[in-house]
């Protein structure tokens, strides 16, 4: 249901492309990178020889052939792949959605890591729920804060269902919650009573290889683990999964059905193929790859164009797609965003990351899918747009 829970359902406009635009806004990974021959071939046999079953409805199970795929993924990470408890789904913001739907009432209240998924909250508030951010030191979301967090709420009256968070290379700032805080943190959300929404799109693309065990993996009896393709497959064949404990399985299944009546068996068939063909590991090193120099480009062309001691402030992740600068004075990067549109590159303002209008002096920028030859001029656009205080001045005084 669409509510008044506001602010409003916003998502950014992430995905407009083409002219001379050189776009760090939208999250794409670089399909340049699949093998596309083969994929076909794949396809055109799938078709051919199973087409009667895959093109058809199914049942809202992740099917067999999927299951080791799903599983040789959560492995890599510490998680469990148990079949009984996954449920399809068209990624993983159809999962956002169906958890609001499917495991809280309207009115009750999701915390969440804050800078936080504007996707999430999207989805929560449709479901009718409210949100409520979760305070954070130096190592992240700070345990201690969430049992104060959650007792305050409870004594205005106000029921907490569910802590939603992106622990690994999250979206937007590139952070990872350490394996220590890890463990805090779900002990106090256990100590709580609250479930834990664990939203993993990003954990496979350190730029090492190195992963850190998922919070699933460390307590698959208190955590729903959102996973998807997207971003280490391909997101245009929407297909992802939940991971949670047989009673709330079953409960977000009746949702999903309800939803979208049955998953794409074709999709679920596909990715099965692919992975029994030749697993993920080449797919994986070569992503991997990519975003690492493709970071690293972007990172080193800011600290020429915008240096390391000016008022702009970002730290380098060690993977995902995402980096997360913040104005030491305060800019409105609302306004710097129509600056920038006007130098032919744009980026997320900062406020699209808010839970209640805060941020709007940050600004995420994504390099997974710009091409290499391009960042050193995208972030030259990009600063001369930042630099100019008049550009978003005059903008927000029209």
């Amino acid at each position: 249901m669409w509510t008044d829970t506001g602010p409003a359902a916003d998502m950014p406009q992430l995905f407009e492309r083409g002219g001379d635009l050189v776009s760090f806004a939208g999250g794409l990974p670089d399909l340049e990178l699949l093998p596309l021959k083969e994929l076909a071939e794949q396809m055109a046999r799938l078709t051919r020889i199973g087409g009667r079953i895959a093109l058809q409805y199914s049942t809202p199970h992740v099917a067999r052939t999927l299951v080791p795929a799903i599983g040789d993924l959560m492995t890599r990470e510490g998680g469990r792949a148990v079949a009984e408890h996954l449920v399809p789904t068209a990624g993983s913001q159809m999962g956002l959605l169906a958890l609001g739907l499917g495991l809280a009432e309207p009115g009750e209240t999701v915390l969440c890591q804050a800078p936080a998924y504007p996707g999430a909250a999207a989805a929560f508030r449709t479901a009718g729920l409210r949100l409520a951010g979760l305070p954070e030191d130096a190592d992240g979301i700070d345990p201690q804060a969430l049992r104060a967090t959650v007792a305050r709420l409870r004594a205005e009256g106000r029921r907490v269902r569910m802590l939603y968070c992106n622990p690994t290379f999250q979206n937007p700032t590139g952070a990872t919650l350490s394996v220590e805080r890890r463990h805090q943190l779900l002990d106090a959300a256990r100590a709580a009573e609250v479930l834990v929404v664990e939203d993993n799109p990003y954990g496979l693309l350190g730029f090492d290889g190195h992963t850190v065990q998922t919070l699933q993996g460390l307590d698959p009896q208190n955590v729903v683990y959102l996973g998807t393709f997207s971003k280490v497959f391909a997101p245009g064949l929407r297909c992802g999964w939940i991971a949670a404990p047989a009673p709330v399985a079953e409960r977000l299944r009746r949702t999903t059905e309800v939803m979208a009546l049955s998953p794409s068996a074709f999709a679920q068939a596909a990715l099965a193929a692919f992975h029994n063909r030749g697993g993920w590991d080449a797919l994986l090193d070569a992503y991997r790859e990519r975003y690492r120099e493709r970071c690293a480009l972007l990172a080193d062309a800011l600290d020429e164009e915008l240096g390391t001691d000016g008022p702009w402030r970002w730290r380098r992740p060690d993977g995902g797609f995402y980096l997360w600068l913040r104005h030491t004075g305060g800019a409105d990067t609302r306004n710097l965003a129509l600056a920038a549109a006007d130098q032919g590159v744009s980026f997320v303002p900062g406020g699209h990351f808010g839970l209640d209008g805060e941020y709007g002096d940050a600004l995420r920028l994504c390099f997974s899918n710009v091409p290499r030859k391009r960042i050193a001029e995208g972030a030259a656009r990009l600063a001369r747009a930042l630099r100019d205080p008049s550009g978003g001045t005059e903008r927000g005084a029209a």
